[in-house]
């Protein structure tokens, strides 16, 4: 993608949380960075999904959830010096099953607090191949 002669690199992401009666929630998330070319760099497709499902007990203190990533594609780059061409490519496994129980307790003085929540997330990618 070119702006005002600016090559800017695109990421794309979904992000999704369900909340089911009955104590069922859960959530699936997906990102994605095509193809990226710059200079004598080329940055492979990286993607990514994952998600959580879990069941909630005695009043939401006690969870039992199930976490996976089924499909992944790790950073791969490719650097063209001259006639030679390097790569460089994470191929460690991607795929990932895990289970997980949580207890929330809570003991001590009530207290009557207002808030407010939010989510933010903020990601930088820096070039360190030389």
């Amino acid at each position: 993608m070119f702006y005002n002669k600016t090559r800017f690199k695109e990421y794309f992401s979904f992000n999704n949380n369900f909340d089911f009666t009955n104590g069922w929630g859960g959530m699936l998330n997906a990102s994605i960075e095509p193809k990226y070319q710059t200079l004598e760099r080329t940055y492979h497709t990286v993607y990514n999904v994952n998600g959580r499902i879990y069941k909630s007990f005695l009043n939401d203190n006690l969870q039992f959830a199930i976490d996976f990533t089924p499909l992944a594609n790790r950073r791969k780059l490719d650097r063209q010096i001259g006639t030679s061409k390097i790569t460089y490519q994470n191929s460690s496994s991607t795929q990932y099953v895990g289970l997980s129980i949580t207890w929330n307790f809570s003991k001590g003085k009530k207290v009557k607090v207002n808030s407010v929540d939010g989510i933010q997330e903020y990601h930088q990618t820096k070039d360190n191949w030389e």
